[in-house]
């Protein structure tokens, strides 16, 4: 009786730093992250303002910034030229004023390059769909980096109960055996035993009190709310039963969906194009030219308005080889990364593979380990109301320590499956169809 008195006075004082620790989250102005926080609801916020996304945002508005570059080129280039000149005329002009200013509007447009602008075209086209996928992918990291994050604050608050029960029983065996110390019935060597065995245990418990506290700010950094702690997160549900097929149709779909080899398969179209063109950049061109002008002197060489057909020809240039030179190690480049990519892609969707079954073989494992600990605490308790034995706090341990054990497993068969979603690319399966639509 007198340890059930004395475990009901402890538990009460091991949770209190986990309330105090939270207080100056909860003490925020702001808008609040609701109480308790589902995984629902924090996966509602993965597209919300993040550094991670802001960068490929960026990148995304750049490439298309290039690509209405590349456009505009081809367009019509309008200049306005005015000159204030003064010249002391000829004895055979006509006009013998001093005045020889003039105003001249100028359009010019480029009429064909012999394949260099629709090369140019494509490469910027292919490059704004490759960061659009990379803007994808950015967006299936942010989830499954938020889903990683909920679950260890969750796996947190679960090692924190079991090592503060841990610590309990670890406290109340010492002080029992300080109690039959002083009765003869103990040596000291075992009572120092017991006490450093609750030492131990304060230890872990203390590091678990840490971890609820640095696994929260995680998740709330995750979140973009670095200020908002949440304090209680409730346990979500999980679709674990699910169909696993073969590996190989799953590499297959893999190699045609995943965002970042789409991503590096549309860099590898954009380096060939820019490799085409490279070697067209040098080559003949020929632009329309329009001309209106207004001049102070009015001599038979000028006219008012001109229009011409104009065919330029480089002869040559110091710079062409190094620059084909320079797309075409660019194209290599880019094709190394398309290679490697997919082979790190077969191994990672074997491993997620076999990690699944796995951790399906673990979960029923846990299940048989739950019948066994549910026995056990009863048949403790029962022994304990009759005075037999009094083992009851440590049957209870054990089971804060299998609720631990089965969430482990729960949640990494969980992020094994979302993995692999999102190495298939079916995490947000329909925004890879809308980038698809827009292609």
């Amino acid at each position: 009786m007198k340890h059930k008195q004395l475990l009901k006075r402890l538990l009460p004082l091991a949770m209190f730093p986990m309330a105090l620790l939270l207080a100056p989250a909860l003490a925020a102005e702001e808008a609040r992250l609701p109480e308790p926080l589902t995984l629902e609801y924090a996966l509602s916020l993965a597209d919300e303002a993040h550094p991670a996304l802001t960068l490929r945002q960026a990148r995304v508005d750049e490439r298309r910034a290039i690509r209405e570059l590349t456009e505009a080129e081809g367009g019509w280039h309008v200049g306005l030229t005015g000159s204030l000149r003064v010249v002391d005329p000829s004895h055979r002009s006509l006009d013998g004023t001093n005045n020889d200013s003039s105003l001249r509007l100028k359009m010019r447009k480029r009429l064909y390059d012999f394949g260099y602008s629709e090369a140019a075209q494509q490469a910027t086209d292919a490059a704004l769909e490759g960061s659009e996928w990379s803007y994808l992918e950015a967006r299936q990291q942010r989830r499954l980096s938020i889903m990683r994050d909920y679950f260890d604050v969750l796996l947190a608050d679960l090692r924190y109960i079991r090592d503060n029960e841990a610590m309990t029983m670890g406290y109340l065996h010492w002080d029992k055996a300080r109690q039959r110390q002083e009765q003869g019935q103990l040596s000291d060597i075992e009572v120092l035993e017991l006490e450093s065995l609750f030492q131990q245990r304060r230890t872990e418990w203390q590091r678990s009190r840490n971890q609820q506290r640095a696994s929260r700010l995680k998740l709330a950094i995750s979140l973009n709310r670095p200020e908002q702690l949440s304090g209680t997160l409730a346990a979500p549900p999980l679709a674990l039963e699910r169909e696993l097929p073969e590996v190989a149709p799953l590499t297959e779909e893999a190699l045609n969906n995943n965002p970042r080899l789409r991503a590096l398969r549309r860099q590898v179209e954009a380096a060939q194009a820019e490799v085409r063109a490279a070697r067209s950049y040098y080559g003949p061109t020929i632009h329309g030219e329009v001309e209106a002008a207004a001049y102070n002197r009015v001599t038979s060489t000028r006219d008012p308005l001109a229009a011409a057909l104009v065919i330029e020809v480089p002869l040559f240039s110091s710079t062409y080889d190094a620059a084909l030179a320079k797309q075409i190690a660019r194209l290599h480049q880019q094709q190394a990364l398309l290679a490697n990519g997919e082979l790190e892609l077969r191994q990672a969707v074997l491993d997620l593979w076999l990690e699944i079954q796995v951790l399906r073989d673990k979960q029923k494992e846990m299940a048989a380990l739950g019948a066994y600990r549910d026995l056990y605490i009863d048949r403790s308790r029962a022994l304990y109301e009759l005075e037999v034995k009094s083992d009851l706090g440590d049957a209870q341990a054990q089971i804060s320590d299998y609720q631990l054990q089965q969430a482990m497993a729960d949640y990494e068969l969980a992020m094994a499956w979302a993995n692999l979603d999102a190495l298939r690319g079916t995490l947000i399966e329909h925004e890879a169809r809308a980038v698809e639509e827009q292609q």
